[in-house]
């Protein structure tokens, strides 16, 4: 994965985005905006993609009890119960 910076060009304010390595990162670049002037680094949001396991770590432990509640009143609610049922790929069993 390739991170992107972002660069705000002084003369016309627009924003340039470049992909480059963290060991790569350029201090300035050309404004892509049609601009002579070189757009300096600018402080940006991070953007990171989670898996679905990590978004399911951070949620609010009141949430594990919800789905536990859940389960315990009617077992077909259990998530993983159709993951289970599949068996285990690696090891050849049929879907």
């Amino acid at each position: 994965m390739v991170p992107y910076y972002e660069y705000r060009c002084p003369e016309c304010d627009e924003v340039s985005t470049v992909f480059a390595h963290i060991d790569e990162k350029p201090s300035t670049v050309p404004c892509e905006h049609g601009c002579d002037a070189r757009a300096k680094p600018i402080a940006s949001k991070l953007n990171v993609k989670l898996s679905g396991l990590s978004k399911v770590e951070r949620l609010d432990p009141k949430y594990d009890r919800m789905v536990d509640q859940a389960i315990n009143r009617d077992p077909k609610s259990d998530p993983m119960r159709l993951v289970n049922r599949r068996g285990d790929p690696a090891k050849g069993k049929p879907d």
